[in-house]
């Protein structure tokens, strides 16, 4: 009983903020010039109707029909003065519902959560020629969108990647993730430190501290000295090939400025060579691919483990909680850098970050309300607003805790809430800033065990090297992905895996691996980003 009690204490601190924005205004934004504004600078959007279609959030479904039916879309509509009528396609197929709109004809004012660019034939530059999405390039200033400019225009790096390859303006009431100050790489390697003192190691810094280390670990009968699994963060989030600064699963940049295929590259097979040793000498967990989340925590939390590479959300969940870190510090892990290749090398630049501009919000050209949803698109940035699309309503969706900071409640879980209540939880659609506090994330969001030096450590690293975020593509560009990129990234991951595995060798079959990504199209993907690449350099 007090250890259930415990875990339940720290799983109701654990639900600490999903999400934080400043709440005060400290930047000397105003109101659009585009509509009257109120003393707040909200703009009064004179009762128009608008109607959105985007997803509904399967969570919510039990205690809300639409989004109109929670109180932050209703204070929404008061401070503007608008009626938003929203369009949800069937919770589960939400791709289909997406097709089923567009061949109806019939379109919305506006679509949320980046559908267009995502699944229209053609991407988003094809939806500008075929007059689906509304080109709001000429009502984007300073003075009709003060809020979006100042937050997102006079930041260069998120500036270059608001604005296409054609010079129009594509990222109005997007999201902001990440800051200079904190990359959003929110996912960590994380050690047992009683086996490193036990070993006599300190934390491993380069590619061979990590090869004696879980050697090391195998001899003093530690089963699985590795801990990898199916969520793939240590893939996706480049855990061990960004000693070679390559990227292993896209293109990437090199340090002279061209275009690589990471996973076609001389430094992928020294990589994927050192990932091959360590499975061939069981210092890897044999079901790597299979084992979930649950599985390589419950290893670690049974002994069975020394180290795991995932998200540190899984941590707070999964060890800190069912071992009760707190009061049993022998059970504590340690945070480690990304590997490199020399102790005296650089950092790695190929480290994946969120930093950027997400959930992307298109207007219809169709619609008779253009001004008024750039207008309500600005909006989204205002800092009470943004606060409030964040976290809910205070007292219920959200309480502050001793820092300051927003405390989410989950209400939307609690069996004893009403709906009334829980439909005073955040929409997370509308959110237009996400995680660019580090003072926030390390004491109020990511703040148990190693959380908050994964994230210290990861933000130190660079992601200059990565393919570039807003980089973009013609409606030509984009058939030829469409065409080749299934084909090769389905051939890549096959043999990754044979690669690891050994069922090929990676020494004599590395060549004709790469050839065989030619022969699928991976030199057309070439050329296609080669020239994405040349444009976006010239923004």
């Amino acid at each position: 009983m007090k250890k259930l009690l415990s875990c339940l204490l720290l799983a109701a601190m654990l639900a600490t903020c999903f999400t934080f924005a400043f709440a005060e205004d400290t930047t000397g934004r105003t109101g659009t010039t585009l509509f009257p504004c109120n003393e707040k600078g909200y703009p009064d959007l004179g009762g128009v109707t608008l109607t959105i279609w985007m997803p509904l959030d399967a969570s919510m479904t039990e205690f809300i029909e639409t989004n109109s039916d929670l109180k932050v879309i209703q204070n929404f509509e008061e401070m503007l003065n608008v009626n938003l009528e929203f369009v949800h396609p069937s919770v589960g197929a939400e791709k289909e519902g997406f097709s089923t709109m567009l061949a109806s004809g019939e379109y919305p004012d506006m679509i949320f959560e980046d559908y267009v660019e995502s699944y229209y034939a053609g991407g988003l530059a094809m939806a500008y020629e075929d007059g689906l999405v509304y080109d709001y390039t000429e009502l984007v200033s300073p003075e009709t969108t003060p809020n979006y400019w100042s937050y997102v225009m006079d930041d260069p790096y998120l500036a270059k990647i608001a604005v296409d390859d054609f010079g129009r303006n594509v990222h109005l009431g997007s999201q902001v993730s990440g800051s200079e100050e904190i990359c959003t790489c929110m996912w960590g390697l994380m050690i047992r430190q009683d086996l490193l003192d036990e070993a006599g190691l300190e934390v491993p810094v380069t590619i061979d501290d990590w090869t004696n280390m879980l050697r090391k670990f195998k001899e003093m009968g530690v089963k699985y000295p590795l801990l990898l699994n199916k969520s793939g963060y240590w893939l996706s989030r480049n855990a061990f090939s960004s000693a070679w600064n390559i990227d292993a699963r896209n293109f990437n940049l090199t340090e002279d400025g061209k275009v690589v295929y990471g996973p076609a590259t001389p430094e992928y097979k020294e990589y994927l060579s050192t990932i091959a040793m360590w499975y061939k000498e069981g210092l890897i967990n044999p079901d790597f691919a299979t084992d979930t989340q649950s599985d390589t925590w419950a290893m670690l939390a049974s002994d069975e483990g020394g180290c795991v590479a995932d998200h540190t959300y899984a941590y707070a969940t999964n060890y800190h909680t069912v071992l009760d870190v707190d009061n049993h510090p022998e059970e504590a892990l340690v945070a480690a850098q990304m590997p490199k290749l020399t102790a005296d090398a650089p950092l790695t630049r190929v480290m994946v970050t969120n930093r950027g501009l997400g959930k992307q919000k298109y207007i219809c050209e169709s619609s008779e309300h253009k001004e008024e949803c750039v207008a309500l698109l600005d909006a989204l940035y205002y800092p009470e607003i943004e606060f409030m699309f964040s976290n809910g309503i205070e007292g219920v969706g959200y309480n502050l805790n001793d820092y300051g900071y927003p405390v989410i409640t989950n209400v939307e879980y609690d069996e004893n809430a009403s709906v009334e209540d829980k439909r005073c939880m955040r929409l997370y659609n509308f959110e237009t800033e996400s995680d660019s506090d580090l003072d926030y994330i390390t004491t109020s969001k990511y703040c148990y065990g190693p959380q908050p030096d994964t994230c210290i450590l990861y933000s130190q690293c660079g992601y200059d090297l990565l393919w570039p975020k807003g980089a973009s593509f013609t409606a030509e560009e984009a058939e030829v992905i469409a065409d080749y990129r299934t084909d090769v990234e389905t051939y890549r991951d096959e043999m990754m895996m044979k690669f690891i595995t050994g069922t090929a060798d990676i020494e004599t079959e590395f060549d004709d691996y790469v050839a065989k990504l030619n022969e699928l199209g991976l030199q057309e993907l070439q050329e296609v980003y080669e020239a994405s690449y040349a444009r976006f350099a010239l923004r």
